[in-house]
């Protein structure tokens, strides 16, 4: 079976068959839910006759008729989006009224945030999401298992794969992918193109930072899930954005660690950034320090401690901007 990976790609899986034909579907025309009539199903005209009945309605009623048929709006989409982020990119495209459910991830706006839940993205079954009866689904590579996206095509249920890309073109190619499957395409540039321009202007703003801190980034879900952000993640890219240096990279973590007492204490981080939850999972900033080699390193001793909203810190999307600001304003005070 294929995979589902998808990098600088846009996939649409269609009925348990994935086609270059599909593929080029979804990156390049509108994701539709009907079909077009097939021109060999209609019969040939029957010639005009040389005087009307009075029976038969009159050319200005026949146009208006016409008229009136092709301008009927298409039914909207109900679509589901199996991931915060994406969840968050639909809303900023102005298709957040077509929503219908979401996955657990999608806390930004509070709209998607209100909206049913069928699971969490990374462990999702057919049957809650195909109780919503969606015409389109949206997920990333990290969504799955691969079988149940089998399942929502078997149920004649579109899904389109959306990229992601761990860079700073990451938030607008994604925003454009979206756009694509949606067909607002003219919005998605627009939204993509604002984006872009916020990120490149605060790299350019971070360039003159007066030192170059040592940050590392962590994952906390409780006292069972402790990780170390790596270098093939969004905060590698993130953290070099705002003139840091990746602790990660030093420790050769390419995707996510556990976070290592030794080690850490050895890369002495000067600064730690937490997502919101991660943080209130493990009992607050106490309850951080008390995790192995923490409170030894510098960020713990001088409690350098950044935490940020999940989706904001994690979801690499139209709010990417915001956040490099943020950040660099906290690392930097009102030094540039």
């Amino acid at each position: 079976m294929a995979s589902f990976s998808v990098r600088r790609a846009c996939v649409v899986r269609r009925a348990g068959l994935i086609t270059a034909a599909a593929a080029l579907a979804a990156c390049g025309s509108a994701v539709s839910s009907g079909a077009s009539p097939d021109p060999a199903s209609i019969s040939n005209p029957t010639p005009i006759p040389t005087s009307t009945p009075a029976s038969a309605p009159s050319a200005t009623a026949a146009t208006s008729s016409s008229v009136a048929a092709s301008t009927v709006p298409e039914a909207p989409q109900r679509i589901i989006p199996l991931d915060g982020d994406l969840a968050e990119v639909v809303f900023a495209l102005g298709v957040g009224d077509q929503v219908v459910a979401t996955d657990i991830s999608a806390t930004y706006p509070s709209e998607a945030d209100a909206l049913p839940e069928v699971g969490y993205q990374r462990a999702l079954a057919a049957e809650p999401i195909a109780e919503f009866e969606p015409t389109l689904a949206l997920a990333t590579d990290i969504a799955g298992p691969p079988e149940v996206f089998d399942e929502l095509e078997r149920l004649g249920i579109e899904v389109v794969m959306v990229p992601t890309e761990s860079s700073p073109q990451g938030p607008g190619d994604k925003i454009r992918a979206v756009a694509a499957a949606l067909d607002v395409r003219d919005v998605g540039d627009r939204l993509a193109a604002d984006v872009d321009a916020g990120i490149a202007a605060a790299i350019e703003r971070a360039a003159g930072a007066p030192t170059t801190p040592r940050i590392g980034v962590l994952y906390l879900r409780g006292e069972n899930v402790q990780l170390l952000f790596g270098t093939g993640t969004d905060a590698h890219w993130i953290i070099e954005a705002v003139g840091g240096i990746d602790i990660a990279e030093e420790l050769g973590i390419a995707d996510t660690a556990p976070i290592n007492a030794e080690a850490l204490v050895m890369a002495a981080p000067d600064v730690l950034i937490v997502p919101e939850r991660g943080l209130e999972s493990v009992g607050g900033i106490d309850g951080l320090l008390a995790l192995p080699g923490v409170a030894a390193t510098p960020a713990g001793e001088q409690g350098r401690v950044l935490v940020y909203d999940d989706q904001l810190l994690l979801g690499n999307g139209p709010r990417t901007g915001e956040l490099l600001e943020q950040l660099i304003t906290d690392l930097y005070g009102g030094a540039i």
